[in-house]
């Protein structure tokens, strides 16, 4: 690259990171002072799903700012519980209906005030919530997801912002000689590092979910021996770790503002005595921390924030390298790609994932966002002098997976990861071998010198990667042997693309009640070769009999063709939810006439058990018999002849309909997972 090359560059990266921070800063801080008191009408539950609780001492008007918040943004099944801690002030909440107030009569502190509003909640949840704070939208359906969807949750903290928009807290860990780290020095609050559920050591108690009771019906309650404050919330996520056996996780999507400093009994008199004070009881409770929890603290070997991430993790991670961020709602690759990484989830492993442009896409935002619910680290530019090698270093600091995502990104990103990642075991997920699609292209249409010149390409790329890698990930059984001449024979593992049944059969439509036909595609050129296979030589054919079917054709394949039109033919383009089209449809279609690799069109299919008709290109990999699982039928009149029986045998429908189940059995996660633990 150029010396002038470079310094452009350096400059757009410059511009892209200053609107970045600019979108997320603010310039003023306000403190409140005197907030509106208006009535609020909380629509409190008599069976709680949370108990939400909030201790204050006077700051009436911070109390009555979190319950503004709280009206805005609160939903679902709750109660609302204060506890007063005897404050010195009168602190009037008559004024708000739905809320509980419970009246210390003598000052406990935060530690016993919080139990005291356990002991006296009804919900399945408690919420601690600081009274000093201001909830943003969705910040308690964003805690209750990660109970949802990451199993064993003890207890999952909010990303803690400062008056000013600033990062104050994602999460804390306990480092080695138990060494406490907050996270959030040197970091902004788009950094992709704090931008993602993970598991950490403890969050903080000023917004803090977990179940009133444990696995065995006893009350979760903070321990009292570290009354008033100091270690309380650390010491409550310890058990509930190393007595429970539960995982801590923070979750960046749950965002409360936090006025650090105000509450609990901050701006009293007599200022330097109480940080002395404050100070002493500090190094009291560290050491009762230390005395009850030494064994587990002597287990901490990590010296910095990142390695102690990966500790939690038992040091198992994988960096994935894509060309992009996988559409999996778009393209089968993408999503067998998703399925992959989920089940690394599963299993345990730390995952980040590095794509091809590192800077932010406004199309990829919702994907990134996606893969960071999941629990997966995604890199993107966010700081001048931290590129993705260095992202690496600083994230990944044990011995790992490299998992290259196609022939091209192992090209672009293998030097990367060898010199990031010196002892990775390195991973060349072939997708499908993209040489033989072009041969068999080429096959078509002899005329056409991209396709051979494609194809002579890719064969390099392909032979070498297999050749570098340590394993060499197929999809297909064919594809394994197909490569065996390229590479050792030990080091290629099969995985196909991932499906489960998606609906019951007891709630797909009957064959009556269902009309038309479905494709599904991309603008990848198999699938545009495939339509016009269909539009030219083999629907005319069915119109003779049907001259009323529709073809519904899913997926963006409009955007290559343009030079069809005709009533029959609906292009609906990318759909966000296709599961209505999967049960009011009365086939899937797919043409196919070349490509490589299992069709993940036709696995979707049969995850809502619609019967298929299909080629032996479409069938490839998938272990189909004909007439047992799909018709399948490489000439276009016997391909419409097909669609026409299947259209009227409701026996025949039936008995494909019924095989969709055992269609799927070879392309399970419990595979999936067996493949993987195959790779050392």
């Amino acid at each position: 690259m150029s010396i002038v090359k470079k310094i452009k560059n350096y400059f757009k990266r410059k511009r892209r990171i200053k609107k970045l921070q600019s979108f997320y800063r603010k310039k003023t801080v306000l403190y409140l002072e005197n907030v509106e008191k208006k009535h609020l009408n909380f629509k409190s539950s008599t069976n709680p799903k949370v108990s939400i609780i909030i201790p204050f001492y006077n700051q009436i008007n911070y109390t009555i700012n979190c319950l503004n918040h709280l009206h805005k943004y609160l939903t679902g099944s709750f109660e609302i519980i204060l506890i007063d801690d005897n404050s010195s002030k009168v602190c009037d909440l008559s004024f708000i209906s739905g809320i509980q107030v419970v009246k210390n009569q003598n000052n406990q502190g935060f530690l016993k005030s919080i139990n005291i509003g356990i002991k006296a909640s009804s919900g399945e949840f408690i919420y601690i919530l600081n009274n000093d704070t201001e909830v943003k939208k969705g910040f308690l359906d964003e805690l209750l997801y990660v109970f949802n969807n990451f199993p064993n949750t003890g207890a999952v903290g909010s990303k803690l912002l400062n008056a000013d928009g600033s990062l104050q807290e994602a999460g804390c860990l306990l480092l080695k000689d138990c060494l406490i780290h907050q996270i959030f020095i040197k970091k902004e609050v788009f950094y992709p590092e704090i931008n993602y559920i993970h598991k950490v050591d403890y969050c903080s108690g000023c917004s803090l979910l977990f179940k009133k009771r444990n696995d065995h019906e006893k009350i979760n309650l903070f321990d009292e021996q570290f009354a008033p404050a100091y270690f309380e919330e650390t010491d409550f996520c310890f058990q509930l770790k190393y007595l429970q056996g539960k995982e801590i996780y923070y979750t960046p999507f749950s965002e409360v503002l936090h006025y650090n400093g105000i509450s609990y009994n901050a701006n009293q008199k007599n200022f330097s005595e109480k940080i002395k004070q404050k100070d002493e009881l500090f190094a009291v409770n560290l050491k009762r921390f230390k005395c009850k929890w030494q064994q587990h603290i002597d287990k901490i070997t990590a010296s910095t924030i990142e390695e102690r991430i990966q500790e939690l993790y038992n040091y198992k991670s994988v960096v994935f390298f894509c060309g992009a961020i996988p559409a999996y709602d778009k393209d089968s690759g993408s999503n067998r790609l998703k399925e992959i990484i989920s089940a690394f989830l599963e299993m345990g492993y730390y995952i980040l994932m590095a794509k091809n442009k590192t800077y932010l896409l406004e199309t990829e935002k919702d994907y990134i966002s996606f893969y960071e619910r999941m629990g997966v680290n995604v890199f993107y530019e966010h700081n001048l002098k931290i590129n993705l090698f260095a992202y690496i270093i600083r994230n990944i600091t044990n011995k790992t997976i490299a998992w290259f995502y196609n022939p091209d990104v192992f090209e672009e990103y293998y030097d990367v990861a060898i010199q990031s990642l010196p002892d990775a075991k390195l991973i060349y997920d072939m997708v499908d071998i993209h040489h033989l699609r072009y041969e068999r292209a080429a096959e078509l249409e002899p005329e056409n010198k991209f396709y051979k010149e494609q194809r002579e390409k890719y064969l390099g790329k392909e032979v070498n990667a297999a050749k570098v890698a340590d394993y060499v990930i197929t999809i297909s059984e064919f594809e394994e042997s197909y490569m065996r001449q390229f590479c050792d024979a030990k080091k290629i593992i099969t995985i196909s693309n991932i499906h489960y049944i998606k609906t019951s059969l007891q709630k797909t439509l009957p064959f009556e009640d269902r009309k038309d036909v479905l494709f599904i595609g991309s603008k990848h050129a198999p699938n545009i070769d495939a339509l016009y296979f269909l539009y030219f030589e083999i629907m005319p054919l069915v119109w003779v009999k049907f001259p009323e079917m529709k073809v519904n054709i899913i997926g963006n394949v409009s955007e290559c063709i343009k030079d069809i039109s005709h009533p029959n033919f609906i292009f609906h383009g990318y759909v966000v939810d296709i599961e209505e089209h999967f049960l009011s449809n009365r086939l899937m279609i797919a043409p196919l006439r070349y490509g490589a690799g299992v069709k993940g069109k036709i696995g979707q299919a049969f995850e809502y058990f619609l019967p298929v008709v299909t080629t032996s290109s479409g069938a490839e990999g998938m272990k189909l018999i004909n007439y047992e699982n799909a018709l399948i039928y490489d000439v276009a009149d016997e391909f419409a002849n097909s669609i026409v029986r299947l259209y009227t045998d409701k026996d025949l429908w039936l008995k494909l309909q019924g095989n969709s189940e055992k269609s799927l059995r070879p392309f399970s996660k419990v595979n999936l997972k067996v493949q993987l633990s195959n790779i050392r």
